[in-house]
Protein backbone atom coordinates (compact mmCIF):
# COMPACT_ATOMS: atom_id res chain seq x y z
CA UNK A 1 0.00 0.00 0.00
CA UNK A 2 2.84 2.29 0.65
CA UNK A 3 3.70 2.31 -2.94
CA UNK A 4 0.56 4.06 -3.68
CA UNK A 5 1.93 7.05 -1.97
CA UNK A 6 4.11 7.62 -4.90
CA UNK A 7 1.86 9.45 -6.70
CA UNK A 8 2.90 10.70 -6.81
CA UNK A 9 1.61 12.76 -7.65
CA UNK A 10 3.73 14.08 -8.32
CA UNK A 11 3.10 14.38 -9.30
CA UNK A 12 1.23 16.83 -11.42
CA UNK A 13 3.94 18.08 -13.64
CA UNK A 14 2.64 16.02 -16.53
CA UNK A 15 -0.52 17.86 -16.50
CA UNK A 16 1.29 21.05 -17.17
CA UNK A 17 3.00 19.55 -20.14
CA UNK A 18 -0.34 18.34 -21.32
CA UNK A 19 -1.68 21.79 -21.20
CA UNK A 20 0.46 23.31 -23.89
CA UNK A 21 -2.29 24.45 -26.18
CA UNK A 22 -2.78 23.99 -29.88
CA UNK A 23 -2.96 26.73 -32.46
CA UNK A 24 -6.24 28.30 -33.41
CA UNK A 25 -7.31 29.17 -36.93
CA UNK A 26 -7.00 32.87 -37.77
CA UNK A 27 -10.22 34.86 -38.02
CA UNK A 28 -11.03 36.82 -41.17
CA UNK A 29 -10.63 40.55 -40.56
CA UNK A 30 -10.62 43.80 -42.43
CA UNK A 31 -7.43 45.75 -43.11
CA UNK A 32 -8.20 48.11 -40.26
CA UNK A 33 -8.01 45.43 -37.59
CA UNK A 34 -5.29 43.27 -39.13
CA UNK A 35 -2.77 44.32 -36.49
CA UNK A 36 -5.18 43.38 -33.68
CA UNK A 37 -5.70 39.98 -35.31
CA UNK A 38 -1.96 39.26 -35.22
CA UNK A 39 -1.88 40.10 -31.51
CA UNK A 40 -4.81 37.77 -30.82
CA UNK A 41 -3.12 34.90 -32.62
CA UNK A 42 -0.03 35.39 -30.48
CA UNK A 43 -2.08 35.30 -27.30
CA UNK A 44 -3.96 32.11 -28.18
CA UNK A 45 -1.08 30.14 -29.67
CA UNK A 46 -0.26 28.61 -26.29
CA UNK A 47 -3.87 27.65 -25.63
CA UNK A 48 -4.66 26.55 -22.09
CA UNK A 49 -1.36 27.75 -20.62
CA UNK A 50 -1.23 31.15 -22.32
CA UNK A 51 -1.68 32.96 -18.99
CA UNK A 52 0.55 30.75 -16.82
CA UNK A 53 3.84 32.20 -15.60
CA UNK A 54 7.11 30.41 -16.28
CA UNK A 55 8.32 29.96 -12.71
CA UNK A 56 8.95 27.55 -9.86
CA UNK A 57 5.81 26.32 -8.10
CA UNK A 58 5.29 24.45 -4.83
CA UNK A 59 2.41 22.39 -3.45
CA UNK A 60 -0.25 24.55 -1.80
CA UNK A 61 -0.79 22.14 1.12
CA UNK A 62 -4.30 23.19 2.14
CA UNK A 63 -5.61 22.20 -1.30
CA UNK A 64 -3.69 19.06 -2.21
CA UNK A 65 -4.79 15.46 -1.73
CA UNK A 66 -2.93 12.17 -2.18
CA UNK A 67 -4.40 8.67 -1.80
CA UNK A 68 -3.45 5.05 -2.46
CA UNK A 69 -6.08 2.34 -2.91
CA UNK A 70 -5.83 -1.48 -2.83
CA UNK A 71 -8.45 -4.22 -3.00
CA UNK A 72 -9.09 -5.91 0.34
CA UNK A 73 -10.04 -9.61 0.22
CA UNK A 74 -11.26 -8.96 -3.31
CA UNK A 75 -14.34 -7.36 -1.74
CA UNK A 76 -13.73 -3.66 -1.20
CA UNK A 77 -11.38 -0.82 -1.97
CA UNK A 78 -9.22 0.16 0.99
CA UNK A 79 -7.94 3.73 0.68
CA UNK A 80 -5.05 5.38 2.49
CA UNK A 81 -4.52 9.14 2.61
CA UNK A 82 -1.23 10.98 3.05
CA UNK A 83 -1.34 14.29 4.87
CA UNK A 84 2.27 15.43 4.51
CA UNK A 85 3.99 15.68 1.13
CA UNK A 86 5.94 18.31 -0.80
CA UNK A 87 6.21 18.96 -4.50
CA UNK A 88 8.36 21.39 -6.48
CA UNK A 89 7.46 22.10 -10.09
CA UNK A 90 9.75 24.03 -12.40
CA UNK A 91 7.32 24.99 -15.14
CA UNK A 92 8.30 26.26 -18.56
CA UNK A 93 5.25 27.85 -20.20
CA UNK A 94 6.94 28.17 -23.59
CA UNK A 95 8.00 24.51 -23.61
CA UNK A 96 6.00 22.49 -21.04
CA UNK A 97 7.88 19.30 -21.94
CA UNK A 98 11.00 20.96 -20.53
CA UNK A 99 9.33 21.28 -17.11
CA UNK A 100 10.39 19.11 -14.19
CA UNK A 101 8.83 17.85 -10.96
CA UNK A 102 10.18 16.56 -7.66
CA UNK A 103 7.82 15.04 -5.12
CA UNK A 104 8.47 13.79 -1.57
CA UNK A 105 6.04 11.91 0.69
CA UNK A 106 6.29 11.37 4.44
CA UNK A 107 5.11 7.77 5.04
CA UNK A 108 4.42 8.52 8.71
CA UNK A 109 1.61 10.85 7.60
CA UNK A 110 -0.55 7.95 6.40
CA UNK A 111 -4.16 7.96 7.60
CA UNK A 112 -7.24 5.75 7.20
CA UNK A 113 -10.86 6.86 7.46
CA UNK A 114 -11.76 4.32 10.15
CA UNK A 115 -8.69 3.29 12.18
CA UNK A 116 -10.75 1.15 14.58
CA UNK A 117 -9.43 -0.42 17.78
CA UNK A 118 -6.08 -1.69 16.55
CA UNK A 119 -4.78 -2.91 19.92
CA UNK A 120 -7.87 -5.02 20.54
CA UNK A 121 -7.11 -7.10 17.47
CA UNK A 122 -3.32 -6.93 17.74
CA UNK A 123 -2.49 -7.10 21.49
CA UNK A 124 1.10 -8.22 20.84
CA UNK A 125 1.92 -5.55 18.29
CA UNK A 126 4.38 -2.81 19.24
CA UNK A 127 2.19 -0.33 17.35
CA UNK A 128 -0.63 1.65 18.91
CA UNK A 129 -2.88 2.19 15.87
CA UNK A 130 -3.51 1.17 12.27
CA UNK A 131 -1.89 4.35 10.88
CA UNK A 132 1.20 3.73 13.00
CA UNK A 133 1.38 0.08 11.93
CA UNK A 134 0.96 0.95 8.24
CA UNK A 135 3.72 3.55 8.52
CA UNK A 136 6.22 1.71 10.69
CA UNK A 137 5.73 -2.05 10.26
CA UNK A 138 8.36 -3.83 8.15
CA UNK A 139 5.56 -5.49 6.19
CA UNK A 140 4.22 -2.13 5.09
CA UNK A 141 6.01 1.24 4.72
CA UNK A 142 8.86 0.59 7.16
CA UNK A 143 9.31 4.32 7.72
CA UNK A 144 12.02 3.81 10.33
CA UNK A 145 14.33 2.41 7.66
CA UNK A 146 12.91 4.38 4.71
CA UNK A 147 11.68 7.78 5.95
CA UNK A 148 10.83 9.18 2.52
CA UNK A 149 9.06 8.17 -0.67
CA UNK A 150 10.28 10.22 -3.63
CA UNK A 151 9.42 10.82 -7.26
CA UNK A 152 11.63 12.66 -9.75
CA UNK A 153 10.33 13.29 -13.26
CA UNK A 154 12.38 12.28 -16.29
CA UNK A 155 9.99 12.96 -19.19
CA UNK A 156 6.85 14.97 -19.85
CA UNK A 157 4.61 14.39 -22.88
CA UNK A 158 1.40 16.01 -24.10
CA UNK A 159 -1.57 14.19 -25.65
CA UNK A 160 -3.98 17.16 -25.77
CA UNK A 161 -4.26 20.74 -24.53
CA UNK A 162 -5.07 19.61 -21.00
CA UNK A 163 -3.84 16.01 -20.78
CA UNK A 164 -0.53 14.22 -20.87
CA UNK A 165 1.84 11.98 -18.98
CA UNK A 166 4.74 12.45 -16.60
CA UNK A 167 7.25 9.65 -16.34
CA UNK A 168 9.74 9.56 -13.49
CA UNK A 169 11.71 7.51 -10.99
CA UNK A 170 9.80 6.40 -7.92
CA UNK A 171 11.87 5.40 -4.89
CA UNK A 172 10.05 3.34 -2.27
CA UNK A 173 11.40 0.89 0.33
CA UNK A 174 14.88 1.53 -1.00
CA UNK A 175 14.09 0.49 -4.57
CA UNK A 176 13.74 2.78 -7.58
CA UNK A 177 11.60 2.02 -10.65
CA UNK A 178 10.05 4.10 -13.46
CA UNK A 179 6.41 5.13 -13.06
CA UNK A 180 4.17 6.98 -15.51
CA UNK A 181 1.41 9.31 -14.33
CA UNK A 182 -1.65 10.25 -16.36
CA UNK A 183 -2.09 13.96 -15.74
CA UNK A 184 -4.86 16.47 -16.35
CA UNK A 185 -4.30 20.22 -16.19
CA UNK A 186 -7.27 21.93 -14.51
CA UNK A 187 -6.40 25.59 -15.07
CA UNK A 188 -4.82 28.69 -13.54
CA UNK A 189 -6.23 31.21 -11.05
CA UNK A 190 -5.21 34.20 -8.95
CA UNK A 191 -6.70 34.72 -5.51
CA UNK A 192 -6.45 37.89 -3.37
CA UNK A 193 -4.58 36.30 -0.47
CA UNK A 194 -1.70 35.24 -2.75
CA UNK A 195 -1.44 38.54 -4.58
CA UNK A 196 -0.45 38.23 -8.25
CA UNK A 197 1.12 34.79 -7.86
CA UNK A 198 -0.38 32.06 -10.07
CA UNK A 199 -2.14 28.96 -8.76
CA UNK A 200 -2.26 26.01 -11.16
CA UNK A 201 -4.24 22.81 -10.58
CA UNK A 202 -3.74 19.20 -11.65
CA UNK A 203 -5.16 15.72 -11.26
CA UNK A 204 -2.83 12.73 -11.64
CA UNK A 205 -3.22 8.97 -11.36
CA UNK A 206 -1.14 5.85 -11.82
CA UNK A 207 -1.29 2.14 -10.98
CA UNK A 208 1.74 0.32 -9.60
CA UNK A 209 2.56 -3.17 -8.35
CA UNK A 210 3.80 -3.01 -4.77
CA UNK A 211 5.66 -6.30 -5.14
CA UNK A 212 7.96 -4.61 -7.67
CA UNK A 213 9.28 -2.53 -4.77
CA UNK A 214 9.69 -5.54 -2.51
CA UNK A 215 6.42 -5.31 -0.61
CA UNK A 216 4.68 -8.66 -0.94
CA UNK A 217 3.04 -8.96 2.49
CA UNK A 218 -0.52 -10.30 2.81
CA UNK A 219 -0.76 -11.30 -0.85
CA UNK A 220 -4.25 -12.62 -1.54
CA UNK A 221 -5.73 -10.47 1.19
CA UNK A 222 -4.30 -7.23 -0.21
CA UNK A 223 -4.04 -6.73 -3.97
CA UNK A 224 -0.65 -6.33 -5.57
CA UNK A 225 -1.99 -3.44 -7.67
CA UNK A 226 -2.16 -0.05 -6.00
CA UNK A 227 -4.00 2.88 -7.52
CA UNK A 228 -2.41 6.22 -6.63
CA UNK A 229 -4.38 9.43 -7.12
CA UNK A 230 -3.47 13.08 -6.67
CA UNK A 231 -5.50 16.27 -6.95
CA UNK A 232 -4.10 19.60 -5.94
CA UNK A 233 -2.84 23.10 -6.52
CA UNK A 234 0.68 24.43 -7.04
CA UNK A 235 1.51 28.00 -5.97
CA UNK A 236 4.03 30.19 -7.79
CA UNK A 237 6.94 30.81 -5.39
CA UNK A 238 7.44 34.43 -6.36
CA UNK A 239 5.65 36.79 -8.68
CA UNK A 240 7.54 37.57 -11.87
CA UNK A 241 9.01 41.06 -12.12
CA UNK A 242 7.18 43.45 -14.43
Amino acid sequence: MKLTTTFLAASSLMVLAACSGGETAPTETTDTDAVETVDTETETAEGAIADVATATYAIEPTHAFLTATVMHNGLSEYTLSFTSFDGTLDFNAEDPAASSLEFTIDPTSVWVSYPGDYKAGHPDSPHASWPEALAQDENFMNAGAYPQITFTSTEVTRSSETEGTVTGDLTFLGETHPVTLDVTYNGVANVPWFGVRDLIGFDATTTINRSQFGQDSLQGMISDEVVVEFSGEFLQNEAAET
